[in-house]
């Protein structure tokens, strides 16, 4: 419930943050239409330099709070039965030049007992692929180690995403699902705000415990089909 309230608290947050830079980005962009008709081939290369810098910036910007928008909001899903087990291997299979690349081990400890659920399997995806390039991010080069656990217990799934990466500290532990909190040098900070996103829009649960130097451990629990 908290995570729920927490969640609902951001998204209102987000909308309110989006309506009040979007009223003057709004404007800066009218105000740059009009400078460029008014020159209108009279301008210097220096001015025409500096309007498309004002213009391309501006729409990064938009581009940011819509990201914002689509991370913090609940959205219509498209349900399909599937196999933990299986969308687990189809999502690993998107991340398979990254484990690739950087030699990681992957560990598979899946159920017997496999779980049926019934997800929007794109979305979940994207929720899992987030995670699990969160986790080859955070381990090293050749030394890194990828464990993916699916149980079934008390009507529910459980997945465990665990990797002996660089974890973290207990001042991030507390904010690493909020927008725009990132450890990395060129993350926007908002995948793990998407992972939860998707997570509790099918009344699913996300937590995780780590520690530093130690390693992570992402655990989520969905419904049985």
């Amino acid at each position: 419930m908290r995570s729920i309230e927490k969640f609902a608290a951001t998204g209102r947050i987000a909308r309110t943050i989006a309506h009040e830079v979007r009223n003057p980005l709004t404007n800066i962009n009218l105000a740059v239409e009009q400078l460029q008709a008014e020159l209108d081939g009279s301008s210097t290369e220096n001015t025409d330099l500096m309007l498309t810098m004002i213009s391309r910036n501006s729409s990064r910007i938009n581009l940011l709070i819509t990201d914002l928008l689509n991370s913090t909001k609940f959205t219509d899903l498209v349900y399909r039965r599937i196999s933990i087990n299986q969308l687990l291997d189809e999502t690993l299979e998107l991340a398979k030049d990254r484990l690739t690349l950087k030699n990681i081990t992957v560990v598979k400890h899946y159920s017997d007992d496999v779980c049926d659920i019934a997800v929007d399997v794109e979305k979940m995806k994207i929720a899992f692929l987030n995670l699990i390039v969160n986790a080859i991010e955070a381990m090293e080069q050749s030394a890194g180690i990828l464990q993916l656990k699916t149980t079934a217990k008390e009507n529910k799934c459980v997945i465990s995403i665990t990797d002996n990466g660089t974890g973290l500290d207990e001042e991030s532990l507390s904010k690493v699902f909020e927008p725009y909190f990132t450890s990395k040098t060129k993350g926007t900070g908002l995948g793990l705000t998407n992972t939860q996103n998707i997570i509790l829009n099918h009344n699913g649960l996300i937590s995780l415990e780590s520690k530093k130097g130690e390693g992570t451990t992402f655990t989520i629990q969905l419904d049985f089909a």
